[in-house]
């Protein structure tokens, strides 16, 4: 038999490695020997679906598999919709969540001969073996039967038996754990798993072994609550910070399970944190099958402030019962916290999951396709997710692509603007101030809102911390990695007074705008800005100073 087992990333990237079909490819190399032939392909959703059945038949298969997701499944039907049309006799078959959560929809294509639901692994082995022995993939389609992994120990790790090979990637995706305590409505995670089950210590310690001795520089636990068992999560922690303290690693975390330890344990490794907030309304998380205290939600994300953690928050608009403006204040709650990004989502009823049952009742208008948005709800206008989904993007641009942390807070207090509005606004001028400078549209930006208060000083103030904090932000991502090399990335910056004075105020203290309006002279002037073993150098021109070197 020879079997294509195909994965279909969003994009080219450190995350798009095929550890779906790389699991099943190890267990079927383990169970079969040379009666299986495998071979996992990579294929993106900008590729035509004929690009992709061209790379799938020069492998010439007899079974091709597809590892399907809500954002590739119409991709992954239409391929299958030409191998069949250039092979009939070619068996096609598909897995993965979406392929679970809508068996029925799925199994309905034409071109799709049956499907496998749930975990993978002891399925595909007993499927293709019961077709090595003569059934029919009509017999399979009726038949097969999820069949979950009760000991994750029982897997071979497709890290170290070499399915995967670390130097194809520059990253890795990292499963540390099946299933999840949590019954949240809109999530599929938790229906159909045996409950939790961990992937033994020592493999952990084996992978980590490898991933340091690899190179890789990113790490993605897949993990949806990785701090839950709470003395697991610290062993892993600890081991990180041993094994692999130069790789950054990406956890999704739940709140409640923070203490003060943890956030140290954090703290001493390269990691980034996702918490998923959705709603800072009790009343409206109770409707999915959640809960919130924003105290202790507060309590545990100022222990990872302090710790000097790098955390982002999930939050969701259109969820049953709220409102745009519930939705505004959850957003401001959540920027309140100074986050390092957010990621913002209109809710999605996605199949197979408990929202999709309870939509009727709660009136909830959705789309019955990919990607299934929440159009309205009885409490959310059409209208009203419109301007949410502005909200939304204005966020993205200007806050997490515009890498604003820095300067947010203050230039906000002194606006005395609520996010939410700054985020709307910025939306709006996007639409007719379009740009390739990010930090020259944020400065003009900005530097509006502060001339209709009649307040051109403090805005001149705030346009050149902008531009320090944004150019910088650039020439630090845009810095040679490779060690030896000479190339220094620079740039000539405008500001309207001396940027080694205004970083010397601010370093000592004075970060309120309206301090610097008096104590920052007026002093026009250009300056370059080059990065300088991992710091920001300042060369002023036509300014008496000389320069000054200051840590990023």
């Amino acid at each position: 038999m020879k079997l294509v087992l195909a994965a279909i990333h969003i994009k080219a990237s450190s995350r798009a490695m095929p550890l779906g079909p790389a699991m099943l490819a190890a267990v079927l190399r383990r169970s079969f020997r040379d009666e299986i032939h495998t071979r996992i392909l990579n294929l993106f959703v900008d590729q035509t679906a004929v690009e992709c059945a061209d790379r799938i038949l020069e492998s010439d298969p007899d079974h091709v598999g597809f590892s399907m997701y809500v954002w590739n499944r119409d991709l992954a039907l239409e391929i299958a919709s030409v191998l069949k049309q250039r092979q009939p006799g070619l068996v096609i078959f598909a897995g993965g969540p979406e392929a679970t959560a809508d068996q029925v929809g799925v199994l309905s294509d034409p071109a799709m001969d049956f499907v496998l639901t749930g975990e993978g692994e002891d399925l595909i082995v007993e499927t293709l073996g019961r077709l090595l022995r003569g059934a029919t993939p009509q017999e399979i389609a009726t038949s097969a039967r999820p069949m979950p992994v009760k000991d994750l120990a029982t897997l071979p790790s497709p890290f170290l038996d070499g399915t995967l090979r670390m130097a194809d990637y520059g990253g890795a995706l990292w499963e540390l754990s099946r299933g999840c305590p949590f019954t949240c409505d809109f999530c599929f995670e938790s229906r159909g798993t045996a409950g939790i089950r961990r992937v033994p210590m020592d493999r952990v310690e084996a992978e980590l072994d490898l991933f340091a001795a690899s190179g890789i520089s990113e790490v993605f636990v897949l993990d949806p609550t990785f701090n839950y068992h709470k003395a697991n999560a610290k062993k892993v922690l600890h081991l990180i910070a041993v094994k692999a303290p130069d790789i950054h690693f990406f956890f999704e975390i739940r709140s409640e399970f923070i203490d003060r330890e943890m956030a140290g344990l954090f703290a001493a490794i390269r990691c980034s944190l996702q918490i998923g907030l959705q709603s800072a309304h009790d009343e409206v998380l109770r409707n999915i099958s959640r809960s919130f205290d924003p105290a202790d939600f507060e309590a545990k994300i100022l222990l990872l402030h302090n710790a000097d953690v790098t955390y982002g928050f999930d939050l969701i608009y259109g969820l049953p019962g709220d409102s745009l403006e519930g939705f505004r204040a959850s957003l401001d709650f959540a920027m309140s916290l100074v986050p390092n990004h957010i990621d913002v989502f209109r809710l999605s009823v996605l199949p197979g999951t408990r929202l999709a049952e309870t939509a009727p009742a709660l009136n909830l208008e959705y789309e019955a396709s990919n990607p299934y948005h929440v159009i309205a709800s009885p409490t959310f206008s059409g209208e009203d997710m419109a301007l949410a989904a502005r909200i939304a993007h204005g966020c993205d641009v200007l806050y997490n692509h515009g890498k604003a942390v820095p300067w947010f807070g203050i230039i906000l207090e002194a606006l005395e603007m609520s996010p939410a509005e700054v985020f709307e606004r910025f939306a709006t001028w996007l639409e007719s101030h379009p740009s390739e400078d990010l930090t020259q549209t944020q400065r003009d930006f900005i530097g509006s809102l502060f001339e209709e208060r009649g307040d051109s000083l403090r805005g001149s103030i705030a346009a050149d911390i902008i531009s320090y904090f944004g150019y910088s932000a650039e020439l630090m991502d845009a810095r040679p990695m490779e060690s030896g090399r000479q190339d220094t990335p620079s740039r000539r910056v405008a500001f309207n007074h001396d940027p080694v004075d205004l970083l010397a105020q601010m370093q000592a203290g004075t970060i309120s705008l309206e301090e610097l309006v008096f104590t920052l002279p007026g002093k026009a002037c250009n300056a370059v800005l080059s990065v300088n073993e991992g710091t920001i150098d300042i060369q002023t021109l036509h300014v008496p100073q000389s320069g000054h070197r200051l840590n990023h």
